[in-house]
């Protein structure tokens, strides 16, 4: 099986797929840009019970402006993103931490785990899903947005995607976000097979992929946002 992953090539990933003689070519969509404090309106977390972060990159904002997160609650979207803040174990060893694999778990967990009189800032990207907000709004929960990351389109993305499709048929292409079905749809609907059947990580990204490529193609989502969940997947198809 011939397997197009639209994310920037990791070990975890290539190594588990090519155990089970999976051809994978890896694409990243995305690139991201950390902002920095003076770009942002507020960082200081007095005011603020908990933080939010639905990726990396917050905590790579964290991390970065050196902001002080003692005593405080740390609510994470995503395996890899909790996995991340062992790497930075000092940094954030004097907090309660709470993850989940998707936000709108998330938000079910933090509901059932802390007071509904807890303020939370969220740090999150310009392309952030409202399920965060939406969700703890409707349980009157305080939550300051704060923007610290900008995700944009790959300058080289068209060119080298275009190239790609004109030498492979793929037999399935993983989507790990919303914004990589947008960026790619364009391309893609015209250029794959209908055999081709199109993996997401998540709900999100599944909803994106019905929006954008229509029902002609099969979808399947991850039962995990992992490197296991996607060759589950795929072993299965």
């Amino acid at each position: 099986m011939k397997c197009l992953l639209l994310h920037q090539s990791e070990p975890r990933y290539d190594n588990l797929l090519s155990e089970h003689d999976i051809k994978i070519t890896n694409l990243p969509v995305l690139q991201t840009t950390i902002l920095d404090s003076g770009t942002c309106t507020e960082t200081s977390l007095e005011k603020y019970n908990g933080i939010i972060v639905s990726s990396k990159h917050g905590v790579s904002f964290i991390v970065d402006q050196k902001i002080d997160v003692t005593g405080k609650k740390l609510a994470v979207v995503g395996p890899n993103t909790a996995k991340l803040l062992g790497r930075y174990a000092e940094k954030f060893e004097n907090v309660t931490l709470v993850w989940a694999d998707n936000a709108a778990d998330l938000c079910e967990l933090m509901l059932s785990s802390f007071p509904r009189h807890y303020s939370w800032m969220f740090y999150c990207g310009d392309k952030a899903l409202d399920i965060i907000p939406r969700t703890l709004a409707r349980n009157e929960v305080k939550l300051k947005q704060l923007v610290v990351y900008k995700v944009e389109k790959r300058k080289d993305l068209d060119v080298e995607l275009r190239s790609l499709l004109d030498v492979d048929v793929f037999q399935a292409v993983v989507f790990f976000s919303p914004s990589g079905v947008e960026y790619t749809s364009e391309i893609l609907e015209n250029r794959l097979s209908k055999e081709c059947v199109l993996v997401a990580f998540g709900k999100s990204t599944a909803a994106s992929i019905s929006d954008n490529l229509g029902n002609e193609h099969v979808i399947r989502i991850c039962d995990h946002p992992t490197p296991a969940g996607v060759l589950d997947v795929l072993l299965n198809l």
